[in-house]
């Protein structure tokens, strides 16, 4: 069977999949993904995760947990190697870490789950913390950061119903955009504008509630990156704290 926490492309996990490489949740989280972003008939808001999955720039990760830390150490070194690479892949390339499904699973499992897998990273990441970036999470212009890349994260759940672009039936997904596949198209830009027009006009479509009031452009003095992470189920919750440590710029 293939090891979990590797790094693998489109053609290596279609090889997997063909070979009978693969758990069977994995095959079947990996279908339904690739099933969600292909959906002609209700288009995926952001149609660059879109154009990722059609061209073979998504890179992925399987693991089997989200605690485990043998596993989430295969986990960073992954991710390191993408980050590492990532410019070399293409220009909107993106990174999606699949987790295995738990039993019973209920919305404070999935947002520990998460919490965890990223606080893991943040504390043992083997680079230093950019010295262009805040690393006071309160900062409007601070950002995720790992492999000495700001990266913007998306979570994708199972206990999300009417949030549907959130949503996925089986377990946790994480997924991980450099900001370096972004720098072109900033908020501050007219096309960067017209962008993000274009996905929250197909978001409307998409969901069946209002998007969030936390969701906003990066810098924006009255935005925060990490409450745009793991959206809750309602538009009147909103995450009031930051379960991600601040670090030092020379850790």
């Amino acid at each position: 069977m293939l090891k979990v926490g590797c790094l693998l492309d489109q053609e290596k996990l279609a090889d997997c999949i063909g070979n009978g490489e693969l758990e069977e949740w994995m095959v079947r989280t990996y279908y339904d993904f690739r099933r969600s972003l292909l959906d002609v008939t209700e288009p995926y808001p952001c149609y660059f995760a879109v154009e990722a999955e059609k061209n073979g720039l998504i890179r992925y990760i399987f693991a089997e947990s989200a605690y485990d830390e043998k596993e989430l150490h295969r986990v960073k070194n992954a991710v390191y190697e993408y980050i590492k690479s990532y410019r070399s892949i293409g220009k909107r390339t993106t990174l999606v870490l699949f987790f295995k499904p738990i039993e019973g699973g209920v919305s404070e499992d999935y947002k520990k789950q998460f919490w965890n897998v990223i606080n893991f990273l943040n504390v043992n990441d083997p680079s230093v913390w950019p010295p262009d970036i805040p690393n006071d999470p309160n900062d409007p212009k601070w950002e995720f950061c790992f492999a000495g890349e700001p990266i913007f994260l998306v979570c994708r759940e199972p206990f999300y119903n009417d949030r549907k672009s959130r949503y996925t039936p089986y377990g946790l997904e994480i997924t991980m955009q450099p900001r370096g596949t972004l720098d072109d198209i900033t908020g501050d830009t007219a096309k960067g504008r017209k962008v993000r027009e274009v996905i929250r006009e197909r978001l409307k479509k998409y969901d069946k509630i209002a998007s969030h009031p936390d969701i906003g452009d990066y810098g924006d003095p009255d935005s925060r990156e990490w409450k745009q992470y793991v959206l809750p189920e309602t538009n009147e919750e909103s995450v009031m704290r930051c379960p991600i440590t601040g670090r030092k710029n020379n850790q």
